[in-house]
């Protein structure tokens, strides 16, 4: 490394200095090291030097030294006028300013600069000084240099580190504030977490005034009552509704679309400030910080968040959500359409059997719904679909509904203990009468358990299925699918024995009150006037008929023969109550 004469060049009566400054941290804080601090430190030293005058200064802020991908447009711009001779001495506040790539680097950086005749001072490294007025420069440098690296080498482990176990918490360690939350830190042990939490909520009519936080409620209520994500996207856009991009900051919103810009190729966008999209509606409500879990990796297949898990396998909830667990489970089963849901129909009216999932087509197995032009159940496929050719099923409301209902209270009033068929409906309905009458406590864990139970399972699933498809291929890839399953599997089984354990304390302390069903009215007959069925509002009816029924089929017309009770009486199939099995899993590990 060679020394640089300062004295001896055209300007002998002046030594031009520069000042250059970096950090990190985006935010000018009041540490030593700040930009500011930097800034100051070099101008005092450049003025305590005879001749030397302050020509230039320049500062990279919120970029990494340590990571030779990240440009520095000001640390180039340095480079670039020291190729012009605009400077003799470049200034630094320490080494590590300059760059943290270790020894290599630095003196690659010092080479060129002594190239064009440039000298590198360091106010707060004495031996960090290339010019001729110090000849131990050179042999400090490089050790310096070297220390730098060790230091951000030591650093970046003890990040990385703190991050797992932040992460191992479940706290929000880094990234935005999801949309409608708001962060805070919070003691946990000895680690202090992030928080989240519902942000700030006014209540109302969403509109342009509305929080984030408003939105959310919103979105869920709306899905949960039955609308679709690309209708609720529709409809906060023609609410002026800001969307997560248009309530951010102007510089956190164009950071955020050239991101996106990048990944996206083509098609439809969301940037807009208040343009919904079904996609950024969808990423809302498959949130698993909804319920207050914490997040884990994005599934490769669906792209989603999972559930961050801990050792055991159990659930990682350590934030305030908007809704229950039990909520965002169910809502996540509607959303894949694999939940009995809506109390009502989409024109705000209940039925004994219509928009609850029971009511089924005989054609194409799928939910029959309400048509209330013509008061009846229908279900209309316009084209065909996989197998299902394209049909209309429809039968009477009133007709349906008479029809399940002789049936049921016929099969309750002939149930024979001594028959093995019966007493399978029998115990399958003493189970679920016990669940309803359960203390709210108990039935409210129940439903939870239940609801975690078929999200594991059908998260394992997903997980067999992508193996299946070569996704966890490799040792790594094995090794991944092994530990993630295991926990599934650990989950599922404690769920399994929960579920059992409340349904047989409930079943235990409770019994069918068949004979009072059919004794408050004469004869026993529960349709006469003032019988139970008059008396009981749809709710009712509805309770009573999942105890004993696990579906009504109804098949296609294929006579005009008969009443319309007698036809549809012809065209009703109920697949009667079976009782629960312990599930016996999906695969081996080893399969």
């Amino acid at each position: 490394m060679e020394l640089i004469a300062l004295g001896d060049r055209d300007h002998a009566d002046m030594v031009r200095a520069v000042t250059y400054g970096r950090q990190s941290h985006k935010s000018e804080t009041d540490s030593q090291a700040s930009p500011l601090m930097q800034r100051e430190k070099g101008i005092a030293y450049i003025n305590s030097q005879d001749n030397w005058r302050h020509v230039g200064h320049y500062e990279d802020v919120g970029l990494s030294g340590y990571d030779p991908n990240v440009y520095r447009p000001d640390f180039e711009r340095l480079m670039e006028d020291a190729r012009q001779r605009k400077f003799d001495v470049v200034v630094i506040y320490m080494l590590s300013r300059l760059t943290r790539q270790g020894a290599a680097e630095a003196l690659k950086i010092q080479q060129e600069l002594a190239s064009y005749g440039v000298a590198l001072v360091s106010t707060q490294e004495p031996f960090i000084n290339t010019s001729d007025d110090n000849p131990f420069g050179v042999a400090f440098f490089a050790l310096i240099a070297g220390l730098a690296h060790q230091e951000s080498k030591n650093k970046s482990k003890f990040i990385r580190d703190a991050f797992a176990e932040l992460k191992a918490k479940g706290s929000h360690s880094s990234g935005p504030v999801p949309f409608g939350f708001k962060a805070e830190p919070v003691q946990v042990g000895k680690v202090t977490i992030r928080k989240l939490s519902p942000g700030t909520r006014h209540g109302g009519e969403v509109g342009p005034e509305s929080t984030p936080a408003d939105v959310v409620e919103y979105v869920i209520n709306e899905a949960e009552s039955g609308a679709k994500e690309n209708a609720i996207a529709y409809a906060l856009t023609e609410k002026r509704v800001k969307t997560p991009l248009g309530g951010l900051d102007e510089e956190a919103a164009k950071a955020r679309r050239e991101a996106a810009q990048k990944r996206r190729k083509g098609g439809s966008s969301d940037e807009a400030d208040y343009e919904w999209s079904s996609t950024v509606v969808r990423r809302i409500l498959r949130d698993p910080r909804l319920a207050g879990f914490a997040i884990g990796p994005v599934d490769p297949k669906t792209k989603r968040r999972e559930i961050l898990r801990d050792d055991e396998g159990q659930p990682v909830q350590p934030h305030e959500g908007f809704i229950s667990p039990k909520r965002w489970y169910d809502l996540q089963a509607l959303l894949d359409g694999r939940k009995r849901t809506r109390r009502a129909s989409r024109g705000g009216s209940m039925t004994f059997l219509g928009s609850w999932g029971v009511l089924r087509c005989g054609t194409c197995k799928s939910g029959m719904t309400i048509s209330n032009t013509d008061a009846t159940y229908v279900c209309n496929l316009r084209r065909s679909v996989g197998e299902a050719p394209k049909h209309v099923v429809r039968v009477g409301m009133e007709d349906a509904d008479n029809v399940v209902a002789a049936r049921l209270w016929a099969k309750v009033a002939s149930l024979d203990p001594d028959d093995p068929d019966d007493v399978a409906i029998l115990a399958a309905a003493a189970e679920r009468f016990a669940v309803q009458g359960t203390d709210p406590e108990a039935a409210s864990e129940l439903a939870e358990q239940e609801a975690q139970l078929e999200h594991v399972q059908k998260s394992m699933e997903e997980l067999y299925r992508d193996r299946r498809d070569g996704l966890y291929e490799g040792t790594t890839g094995r090794a991944a699918f092994k530990d993630t399953i295991l926990k599934y599997q650990q989950h599922e089984a404690r769920c399994t024995a929960r579920i059992e354990g409340l349904k047989a304390a409930a079943t235990t302390a409770t019994r069918l009150p068949i004979d009072e069903w059919f004794a408050d009215t004469e004869d026993g007959d529960p349709f006469a006037p003032g019988g139970v069925w008059q008396r009981w509002d749809v709710a009712d009816k509805r309770a009573f008929l999942s105890l004993f029924v696990d579906a009504v089929t109804v098949n296609a017309s294929t006579t005009r023969r008969g009443t319309a009770w007698e036809r549809a009486n012809g065209r009703i199939e109920i697949d009667w109550a079976t009782p629960s099995t312990p599930d016996e899993g999906n695969e081996s590990i080893t399969a």
